[in-house]
């Protein structure tokens, strides 16, 4: 959760105090990947006017897969909800180790087609149309 939560921004920095005294309530294996569920204490700060949003540009090599696996961590009514780790492979290790953990951004400006990035990239997190933090609009799981 570290790397979804690093960089200069203020959204990021209210969640970094949730990380703080956020407790996990349990997790839920999909056989791809796996479901963290988290309770957030009523009186730790909210990020204001956000009912729902998704991060999600960290990447991982895990052992055991082939192929990276992505992490997206939902909030929603301004506090971190769950974490969701997942794999393109019909399998997923029971206990996942991270060899290397790395950001993601767009090829070239506008691609839908991600690419590795040595340093995050905040301006596409937060201002891209085409972003992976996005207001959403379905109903909660």
């Amino acid at each position: 959760m570290h790397m979804l939560l690093a960089g200069d921004h203020p959204v990021l920095a209210v969640l970094r105090h949730q990380r703080e005294v956020v407790t996990v309530r349990d997790r839920e294996f999909t056989g791809v990947g796996f479901f963290t569920n988290f309770a957030v204490p009523e009186a730790a700060p909210r990020v204001p006017d956000v009912d729902r949003l998704v991060i999600g540009d960290v990447y991982a090599e895990l052992e055991g897969l082939k192929h990276t696996a992505g992490f997206l961590l939902f909030l929603r009514q301004g506090a971190i909800d769950f974490l969701e780790c997942f794999g393109v492979e019909d399998t997923f290790p029971q206990h996942p180790t991270i060899r290397r953990a790395f950001y993601m951004h767009p090829r070239t400006p506008g691609s839908p087609w991600l690419c590795e990035t040595k340093e995050r990239d905040l301006d596409w997190i937060f201002t891209s149309p085409r972003c992976l933090l996005r207001q959403m609009n379905e109903p909660p799981r």
